[in-house]
């Protein structure tokens, strides 16, 4: 185990050679998402409709504050989801290790939810309606499942097991993240229920693989040591 971790962190430090790191723990290959979550709602139908009213119902709600938060929350690494919440500690420079372990865990996301994008291929709302504004980063690739929604779950589950004292302010937390893609126009509110539940999912297999679960332990003893707890 010791010898896993120190690897991997000798992975980091050498530079191009070896610039992508240790593998993800998940895949597609292990969980298709194309299987276990229900298609996009159709094209032009009252869904979409719908929702395309809630995406711009949201914006207007939104003060300029939030918003700028919404465009922040594009960053997709558990520091720009969690750090506010748990404190200055809990950043890069104190956690060598545990980011080593939370960038595998988001690398996971990208080779499971990627794929499934491109299946189920829903435009994003502000392609859909010209009404949506882009008010923060934008992209084209498909809104269903939403990623960030995906990877802040994930990852507010593997948080809260490591730091279940802070279990109701990291949830809060990963539900205000989740938001903030509906507010930047980025995603419908259906495309973050179904990042919920992939999201879910993706830890649910992970926790069941042991070389996982023991990575998890050394990384939740070393953030437990930075925040003093």
């Amino acid at each position: 185990m010791r010898r896993h971790v120190l690897f991997a962190i000798a992975l980091l430090a050498a530079g191009p050679a070896f610039a992508a790191g240790p593998p993800p723990y998940l895949t597609a290959k292990q969980l298709d998402l194309t299987i276990m979550l229900p298609p996009a709602p159709p094209k032009g139908g009252d869904i979409e409709k719908a929702e395309i009213a809630a995406v711009i119902a949201a914006q207007k709600a939104a003060s300029p504050e939030r918003i700028a938060l919404a465009a922040h929350d594009a960053e997709e690494d558990v520091f720009t989801m969690f750090t506010s919440t748990l404190g200055a500690k809990f950043v890069a420079g104190n956690l060598p290790v545990a980011s080593v372990f939370f960038a595998r865990v988001g690398d996971s996301e990208d080779e499971t939810v990627d794929p499934a994008k491109k299946v189920f291929a829903r435009v994003r709302p502000w392609m859909t309606s010209t009404d949506v504004k882009v008010l923060g980063p934008s992209t084209k690739s498909g809104s269903w499942p939403s990623g960030h929604t995906t990877r802040v779950t994930m990852e507010a589950i593997i948080v809260a097991a490591m730091l279940p004292e802070r279990r109701d302010a990291i949830w809060a937390r990963a539900a205000e993240y989740a938001e903030s893609r509906v507010i930047i126009g980025m995603h419908y509110p259906l495309d973050l229920e179904v990042g919920r539940r992939a999201g879910t999912a993706m830890a649910a297999v992970m926790f069941a693989d042991p070389a996982f679960r023991a990575d998890f332990e050394t990384a939740k003893a070393e953030v437990r040591k930075a925040l003093g707890l």
